[in-house]
């Protein structure tokens, strides 16, 4: 079952949804041209790829605290591991540390097959 999710200029920019799979929630965008930031190889830009990654990491921990605290990201360390293609990019994530004012998140980036990463995402954020 794939949810939109509520009304955002970024969500709606990105084409940003989610859906429930083998007990965990998949991430996904939906690029268009407009993404793109290399336009020979038509890959999408670092930038929309590492938004896309952060954002992902702020809606899991936004639904497991399901508290309406404020979040802020503190840092995020993005590795592109392969050029990402103008197609559905979607993305997992696991909580590594949830403590009571800091968290963790490992995000994983794929775009066909789960098993060939493309990019790949460390984040940390702020529960005030």
């Amino acid at each position: 079952m794939t949810t939109e999710i509520e009304e955002n200029p970024l969500e709606n920019w990105f084409g940003f949804s989610s859906r429930e799979e083998d007990s965990e929630r998949v991430y996904s965008i939906t690029p268009t041209d407009e993404h793109i930031g290399n336009p020979l190889l038509r890959a999408l830009h670092g930038g929309v790829v590492a938004t896309f990654l952060e954002y992902a990491a702020y809606r899991e921990l936004q639904h497991i605290l399901d508290s309406g605290a404020p979040i802020e990201a503190i840092n995020i360390n993005v590795d592109y591991l392969n050029s990402v293609k103008i197609h559905k990019l979607y993305a997992s994530v696991r909580i590594a540390k949830l403590g009571r004012r800091l968290a963790m998140a490992d995000v994983h980036a794929w775009q066909e097959d789960a098993c060939v990463p493309v990019a790949k995402a460390a984040c940390s954020f702020s529960i005030t």
